[in-house]
């Protein structure tokens, strides 16, 4: 199996997985836990088995269009803030989920003669993803965020990924403790409606000051729908080619709006896979996939637009 770089560098397309945590909620009858959310499902067999069920759709997904595929660890809330919340203990608890969590995706993969698959390590921001005032500033973020991203380094993943960071002092300090771990990694942003990052920060100085830190494999747009990433890259200048994937909300609602409900809100997956194709192409994008809101059908639809 070629390397996750290699992969990226050849521009070949490569999805990703969709949503995690909202097919759970949605789909399932399972509670999560409130703060570590579809990481405390690990060791649960019923939890486990949901788990195995939406990614393995998203598997399938891929092999029926033949392409690569980024799947991440359901560890966006498995740090040290959400493990002692929870009760479940600090940093030992968080090496103790973030190994499972890796674990039971190789678990998952073992076996599978399928296109390559690359698991990514997922780390979410240490306060709401939506609140950029909870975020911590740079020294303090390394520190936060090292003894996760060092867990998963070990357990064995192919990149390391910051999803939908909302501040820019946060994600400086992300990338560098994943910058010490040798693998390649990604920052993902979260948007306003406004196409800057929720602290306020335009894209293109948000990317510059991280680069200048410690520069990411490429950057990522995530959790925002594809019209409001359209907007994004349209506006971007030069840093448009320092953005390479787009994982994308099915929803054109606010969060705000889209916590507030009890079922799920989607644009159709054909609908959605157009979007997300045009993008892929208008701005030579080559990882693209889902976030909030979407499924493996959405997925689906995307990966067999990306082999015409």
């Amino acid at each position: 199996m070629p390397s996750f770089t290699d992969a990226v560098a050849s521009g070949i397309p490569v999805l990703t997985d969709g949503a995690i945590e909202t097919r759970v909620m949605f789909e399932t009858p399972i509670a999560m836990d409130p703060d570590v959310q579809v990481a405390g499902l690990l060791g649960d067999r019923q939890g486990e088995a949901a788990l195995c069920a939406i990614y393995r759709s998203y598997l399938d997904a891929a092999t029926s269009s033949g392409v690569p595929l980024v799947i991440g660890t359901p560890t966006f809330r498995a740090s040290l803030n959400y493990t002692r919340h929870a009760g479940l203990g600090g940093t030992v608890a968080v090496g103790r989920l973030n190994s499972a969590a890796v674990a039971f995706l190789h678990q998952l993969l073992d076996g599978q003669s399928r296109s390559p698959v690359w698991i990514a390590g997922v780390l979410g921001p240490a306060g709401d993803a939506y609140r950029p005032a909870e975020a911590p500033p740079e020294s303090a973020a390394f520190d936060y965020h090292r003894p996760q991203i060092e867990a998963l380094a070990e357990a064995g993943v192919d990149l390391v990924f910051a999803a939908t960071f909302p501040a820019v002092g946060e994600a400086v300090g992300a990338a560098r403790a994943m910058a010490r771990t040798g693998l390649p990694f990604v920052v993902s942003w979260v948007l306003g409606a406004d196409t800057r990052v929720l602290d306020g920060t335009p894209l293109a100085e948000a990317i510059r000051q991280v680069d200048d830190a410690a520069a990411p494999t490429y950057f990522s747009l995530s959790c925002i729908h594809p019209t409001v990433a359209a907007r994004a890259l349209e506006g971007s200048g030069d840093a448009v080619h320092r953005i390479n994937e787009v994982k994308a909300n099915g929803s054109r609602l606010s969060p705000t709006e889209l916590v507030a409900l009890d079922h799920a809100d989607s644009d159709p997956p054909a609908e959605f896979a157009a979007a997300m194709d045009d993008i892929r192409r208008r701005y030579g994008i080559t990882v693209v996939g889902g976030c909030c809101g979407t499924t493996d059908e959405h997925m689906r639809a995307l990966g067999a637009l990306l082999t015409r």
